[in-house]
């Protein structure tokens, strides 16, 4: 089988150095490319590096996402057998996102990876991330995807590797990333190398139904006409109506069980969206399938409203979904009927 791999750099922590009081992108990217060699030497891959951005992950804008989609088409151009992206924790899953729902564009598997400490710290897991991410993408099976590799355990003993559409963002007590259901496909260990792969050919999400990418200033057009909001118990009419304004998708991330505000006397989401929704397009995330049968009384109502409720969908990939979307020219109908499939009756 062919071993070489497209490594693409971007910053993030993993590409970053420890200095006194800060943890800053090393702008050298000597850290990050003398691991990758470590990396290369220890498993044998002939490995081509490519950097279209370094830059700490908190800084990317949606626009970003595009110079690493054009360096994965570039790659998939190319006679490598897979590719492996390095990006920063706190963005990535916005970025897999993206990679996801333009999957069909890639003939290759995509492993992202990352790490919790920089190259240079003591308890880096740098290496353990390449290793593992490598080691999958040289792995036959599966042949394509979109994947993220990253430590299961703080003594960075064990690696594990997610699905792209199910990787959860983290929160900020974790120091590594989970997946939907706790959904884990495979897991690496220096020890032992990569378990045999579970099968990931039942895992479906929304695709964007088209064959070429989005230019930067229709991303950066799309990125005003849409956006995210997470319901608290007190949010009122006059927050959501200056959400609302001006926007043709509101994302809308709803408690965990898939419910909102509502009740006789607190009725204002509802009473939003029942006004608002022949304009704006109402995504609420998201609706648990496989711990909820029955939904309640709230998540149809928000229904009845005109919200749009979908099942183990995140918000935050609505969002790079919805925003992509529109930067390719979809209207809010075709966004919608894409969504189909994962939205509750």
């Amino acid at each position: 089988m062919n071993s070489k791999i497209v490594v693409i750099t971007t910053g993030g922590t993993i590409g970053s150095i420890l200095q006194s009081s800060t943890v800053s992108v090393d702008l050298s990217a000597n850290k990050i490319a003398k691991e990758i060699e470590i990396a290369k030497q220890t498993l044998g891959y002939d490995i081509e590096v490519a950097a279209p951005i370094n830059k700490n992950s908190e800084a990317f804008a949606p626009s970003d996402w595009l110079d690493i989609l054009l360096s994965i088409q570039a790659a998939c151009a190319t006679d490598a057998s897979a590719v492996v992206v390095t990006h920063g924790t706190d963005t990535l899953v916005y970025t897999v996102s993206a990679a996801v729902a333009l999957g069909h564009l890639w003939n290759k598997k995509i492993c992202f990876t990352g790490a919790f400490y920089s190259p240079d710290n003591p308890s880096s897991d740098t290496s353990l991330s390449l290793l593992a991410a490598l080691e999958f993408a040289a792995s036959s099976h599966p042949a394509s995807g979109i994947f993220v590799a990253f430590r299961s355990n703080e003594n960075n003993s064990e690696a594990r590797i997610l699905n792209g559409f199910d990787v959860k963002p983290m929160n900020f007590d974790d120091s590594y990333f989970g997946a939907l259901y706790n959904n884990v496909l495979a897991s690496y260990s220096p020890k032992y190398g990569l378990s045999n792969p579970a099968s990931s050919t039942g895992i479906t999400h929304p695709k964007i139904e088209t064959a070429n990418l989005p230019d930067k200033k229709a991303i950066e057009t799309a990125q005003a006409k849409i956006c995210c909001i997470t319901l608290y118990p007190g949010i009122d009419k006059s927050v959501l109506q200056a959400v609302t304004k001006g926007r043709d998708i509101v994302i809308i991330q709803l408690y965990h069980s898939g419910t909102g505000p509502y009740g006789a006397d607190y009725n204002d989401l509802i009473e939003h969206l029942r006004e608002h929704a022949d304009k704006t397009l109402f995504l609420l995330a998201s609706f648990p399938s496989q711990h909820i049968q029955t939904p309640y009384d709230s998540s149809r109502a928000l229904i009845d409203a005109g919200g749009c409720i979908y099942k183990d969908v995140q918000s935050h990939f609505l969002y790079v979904f919805s925003l992509l979307s529109l930067a390719l020219g979809n209207t809010n109908k075709q966004i919608k009927r894409q969504l189909a499939d994962w939205q509750m009756s």
